[in-house]
């Protein structure tokens, strides 16, 4: 559970935002519908919260497999502390009346994953809005999104359990934009050690090839923006002392250690930099939460926050 409440801000006065469609919940039968609460109209990324925590219960009741129903039990418990996270009221406990017919799994699926893409842009867009308090956290959960609607189809057990989370350490500019410059670099210089093992494949190798280019293209959008914002940032370090993979299962750990391990310091350059950068870093904290499973790294609950 969270460590210290964080409470955020959203432009005041903005128009309420309706819950279109949020009602009508295929394989639910009336009286079932759980019971949530209203959005605060000045936080317009409210609205998307409820619809996804809406689509996590339906999916909750429909006929999943194992690694599909676990999946889902850890998102509505995360969900649980996003609202707490967004000063919204926690959704009370629910489950379908006995007698109600599961809902198919396929649909309650694909419903989610249109939850989750729709609320990955809404969460995006809070932590953009200059008026919002914390926007690192909605950039968090709108990692979460794209992270969480990757593994839908196909689960991993490596879900990253409860834990603490703080927001970043108060920095200056110049700090948080160093770091993040750091840890980019950082994550670079590892990714090129794992991908120099011999024994990957041709699969394997292109998306080395593809993470590469993505880490690189984002070292060189920090740099340029700490220039246009007339930071002094100092060079990163020619090497890092990263030991060589012995096999593929180390080659894979080092990819999702060395991408995983930059994300609070980008996190901290989202909080702290200047907003120019804001937009960068959003994109990637998604790109890294969604890749860093893939290499058998965890599916983590607040990508870009510290860990404690």
């Amino acid at each position: 559970m969270l460590s210290r409440r964080l409470l955020l801000g959203g432009a005041a006065g903005a128009a309420a935002v309706a819950l279109t469609g949020c009602d009508a919940l295929a394989g639910l039968t009336p009286g079932t519908t759980p019971v949530l609460p209203a959005p605060d109209p000045s936080v317009p990324a409210h609205a998307a919260l409820i619809g996804v925590r809406r689509r996590l219960d339906a999916a909750a009741a429909a006929d999943l497999t194992d690694d599909q129903a676990g999946l889902i039990a850890w998102a509505r418990r995360l969900s649980d502390e996003q609202h707490a996270a967004t000063s919204l009221a926690v959704p009370a406990p629910w489950s379908p009346a006995p007698a109600s017919p599961a809902p198919d799994a396929a649909s309650a699926l694909a419903a989610l994953a249109d939850a989750l893409a729709g609320a990955e842009r809404a969460f995006a867009r809070q932590a953009l809005d200059a008026t919002t308090a914390r926007p690192l956290t909605w950039a968090s959960m709108a990692a979460w999104c794209a992270a969480t609607s990757a593994e839908l189809p196909e689960p991993r057990a490596n879900r990253e359990p409860a834990r603490g989370v703080l927001l970043p350490a108060a920095q200056t500019a110049q700090e948080a934009a160093q770091d993040a410059l750091d840890a980019a670099s950082a994550a670079l210089y590892g990714l090129q050690v794992a991908a120099g093992y011999a024994g990957l494949d041709a699969g394997e190798r292109g998306h080395f090839a593809e993470r590469l280019a993505f880490w690189a293209q984002l070292r060189d959008r920090l740099d340029a923006q700490a220039r246009q914002d007339a930071l002094a940032l100092a060079p990163a370090p020619p090497w890092f002392d990263v030991r060589r993979p012995a096999d593929r299962t180390d080659a894979y750990a080092l990819a999702a250690r060395a991408q995983a391990n930059a994300l609070p310091a980008l996190g901290g350059g989202l909080a702290h930099a200047h907003p120019g950068s804001r937009g960068t870093l959003i994109e990637a904290l998604a790109g890294v939460a969604v890749d860093v499973p893939r290499w058998s790294g965890l599916l983590e609950r607040w990508p870009g926050l510290p860990r404690t």
